[in-house]
């Protein structure tokens, strides 16, 4: 029998998990301007209007993710992809599985790379010590569960709207002229508009991945419509957020889209040096925040495989083994740059998330979905 919950409780919940969403898409590559350079601002006007698009779907099939996630009671993206993808389960879940680990390895490499040159240009800490320091900090908060993992992606969320609200109001302000003009004049730096719709398609694609992220933290959803209050709060979030941004950054256009650092250069531009910091701050933050995510959820897939070899009896030395394993492979992976990471890396994974996990979470997530609620609609179940 489900939990009796007010309609308060039930909306907390679901924002909660549409800032955990938040803060997995706000990382390495959007925080820092990077993803939003190279999937959007750099073809001019549509910059406005992809992103809504883009985050939609995003947001379709995260709520789908969470409706099977709660009819099934499963919070690992292994035990997920069996029910996804059955009876066919033992071809598909594979490639889901290499699809989750190469996301995963991007995304955690491109937030330590992006920590490290940020350390480095801001306090001129070498680049292996800021790597280093973001290491022990995600060992620590890995070992300790999802509860944690929630709290501390929930006030990095917080963190981030405000900071990001400001960023975005006084750079639009200076980059007024700049970006209406784009807009009004719809120019696109001569690219195809077709290859923006792509790289649109791409973006839904690796940002699908964050499924896996938002499934091991989901235990404390029980309703459908929390998953569908969920859906909504994540796509204003997301989708208002990174639209924003993008409109925001094109204003610094053409001289921003050869920056690594991209929305760091935005705030040179503006002169103000107190924001220069509180931005750096919260960047920083947000590096940790997509990089705990996803430790986190190879831990959550991960320790279940020692546990059954029967070596480690505590829960803690199984994560802390796993944390230390993923942070070391993602460390080594970072050497090769924030730009290559989010263009190459991502874009790569996101023809594959587009194949094997969008269409199969759209099509047939939603047939089962609504399977389930018929037969709980039999059965006298209501949520």
């Amino acid at each position: 029998m489900l939990e009796k919950k007010t309609e308060t409780s039930s909306l907390w919940i679901a924002f909660s998990m549409a800032t955990v969403w938040f803060s997995t898409h706000c990382g390495g590559g959007f925080a820092t301007g990077n993803q939003e350079v190279n999937f959007y601002v750099k073809y001019g006007w549509l910059s406005a209007v992809l992103p809504f698009i883009a985050m939609f779907f995003v947001g379709w099939l995260c709520r789908n993710a969470m409706v099977l996630a709660k009819d099934h009671q499963v919070h690992d993206y292994k035990s997920f992809s069996t029910i996804l993808y059955h009876p066919y389960e033992k071809f598909f879940s594979l490639i889901f599985e290499l699809c989750v680990i190469a996301t995963m390895f991007i995304a955690i490499s491109s937030s330590i790379a992006g920590a490290g040159a940020l350390l480095l240009n801001t306090l001129g800490i070498p680049y292996f010590v800021g790597i280093s320091v973001l290491g022990a900090v995600l060992l620590g908060l890995t070992i300790f569960g999802a509860e944690l993992i929630i709290r501390v992606l929930r006030y990095k969320a917080y963190f981030l709207i405000v900071t990001l609200i400001l960023l975005a109001y006084l750079g639009l302000e200076a980059g007024a002229a700049k970006w209406q003009n784009f807009i009004a004049t719809k120019e696109t730096f001569g690219t195809d508009p077709w290859e923006a719709v792509l790289k649109a398609a791409l973006y839904v694609g690796f940002q699908s991945i964050n499924i896996v992220a938002l499934i091991s933290v989901s235990h404390k959803v029980t309703t459908t419509k929390e998953c569908n209050y969920f859906g909504l709060f994540g796509f204003l979030l997301n989708g208002g957020f990174l639209a924003i941004m993008c409109i925001m950054l094109l204003g610094f256009a053409p001289e921003v889209l050869k920056e690594t650092l991209p929305v760091y250069y935005a705030t040179n531009q503006l002169g103000l040096p107190w924001l220069k910091i509180v931005y750096s701050v919260i960047l920083f933050v947000a590096l940790i925040g997509t990089a705990l995510s996803f430790t986190y959820t190879s831990v959550a897939r991960f320790e279940k495989v020692l546990e059954r070899t029967g070596m480690f009896e505590s829960v803690r030395v199984r994560r802390m083994i796993v944390s230390i394993l993923t942070i070391v492979l993602c460390t080594g992976a970072s050497v090769f740059g924030l730009t290559a990471l989010v263009v190459k890396g991502y874009g790569t994974v996101g023809y594959i998330g587009l194949i094997f996990i969008v269409l199969p979470l759209l099509t047939v997530g939603t047939y089962k979905i609504n399977k389930n609620a018929a037969l709980r609609k039999a059965q006298g179940i209501v949520e």
